[in-house]
């Protein structure tokens, strides 16, 4: 009596018994994750509380494991609190197809997944090949996905309201020690929008290219010319996601013709007259039309400091306007 009542009593820290002390899968899923990740597959997508239920795990775990899932690729974010399952070739094919000879056995859970993946009802929101995001805390999971999936390049188009915080250095420099490309486009409202000066001032010292457009029809990610993300106007936040190719190269269309006409934040001045980062900086925002007290407030410096230094980039170009120190600027290479 007393073995089974030591067997029947709940863990301690609240984890399902059925799932202690088990190993990993041949999918390389803890017990309990790949549950999950088998009920995901069956399903359109599914609340964390109504997986749980189905697993028999405790919501609190359930949640854990599912971030864990759309950490490690398994999973994404639909909505908040609501997930759907990444189909299993994708997550799962090249780390099988590199060790065929070796692991039989994950070879035929791949076989397993995707045969319940196939006779699923198929996600409702990819017709298509378009996947609707909803809810912030789902578009800021998503967007964090894509950028890491980069391999070559990132085209942003930033306009308020953000949904991201500031970029995440680990994010940031994983991006940059790969050698991926990102051209940041920023819509001169979020010049005017003091709770923005943290993001600004990380783009701005991050070496990404950024230039700013009078105005951005929508806030726009394009990954590698091979998939777009595009956020919806309202009072919910809402994106859409979608790898078809026509919709990708009108995206980047899109985002070249508007990049050709932005104003840039920094340069590199050519030829004998070089500016230092700092004037750089400023002589980009002072082009893209901020107010010296702007300007001021974007840079952490005073309004006296921008006036005297807008003074003597004037007297290096040997002008006596701003009109004439910006065309200055254009033809001595200081701005591109």
């Amino acid at each position: 009596m007393a073995d089974r009542a030591h067997h029947d009593r709940a863990p301690s820290d609240g984890r399902d018994s059925r799932w202690a002390r088990q190993p990993p899968g041949p999918t390389g899923l803890d017990p309990a994750s790949e549950v999950l990740y088998r009920l995901l597959l069956s399903k359109t997508d599914a609340s964390a509380s109504q997986l749980a239920a189905d697993a028999g795990l405790d919501p609190s775990r359930a949640g854990d494991l599912l971030m864990r899932l759309v950490d490690d690729g398994f999973a994404t974010m639909v909505a908040d609190s609501r997930f759907r399952a990444v189909g299993p070739d994708a997550v799962l094919g090249a780390r099988i197809a590199s060790q065929l000879g070796d692991v039989l056995g994950e070879y035929e859970a791949l076989r397993e997944l995707l045969e319940i993946h196939r006779t699923g009802p198929g996600p409702s929101g990819e017709q298509g090949g378009w996947e609707v995001v909803s809810g912030p805390a789902a578009i800021r999971s998503r967007l964090r996905q894509l950028k890491g999936a980069a391999e070559k390049s990132l085209r942003t188009f930033v306009r308020p309201p953000m949904v991201l915080p500031v970029p995440e250095a680990a994010l940031h420099e994983d991006l940059q020690a790969r050698g991926v490309c990102h051209r940041v486009l920023f819509d001169r409202a979020v010049l005017d929008i003091d709770p923005y000066s943290d993001y600004l001032r990380h783009a701005l010292a991050s070496g990404d290219e950024v230039r700013f457009a009078k105005r951005l029809p929508l806030k726009l990610l394009v990954v590698d010319d091979k998939t777009a993300l595009m956020e919806e106007a309202g009072s919910r936040p809402k994106a859409i996601v979608t790898s078809n190719r026509s919709i990708v190269e009108l995206a980047g269309s899109l985002f070249d013709q508007l990049w050709s006409t932005g104003i840039p934040a920094t340069s590199d001045a050519g030829g004998a007259e070089r500016l230092d980062e700092d004037d750089a900086v400023l002589l980009g925002l002072l082009i893209a039309g901020l107010t010296d007290q702007s300007i001021a407030s974007k840079l952490g410096i005073g309004l006296r400091t921008v006036q005297r230094r807008v003074r003597d980039l004037m007297d290096l170009a040997d002008v006596d306007t701003r009109i004439q120190l910006g065309w200055h600027a254009a033809k001595n290479g200081w701005v591109p």
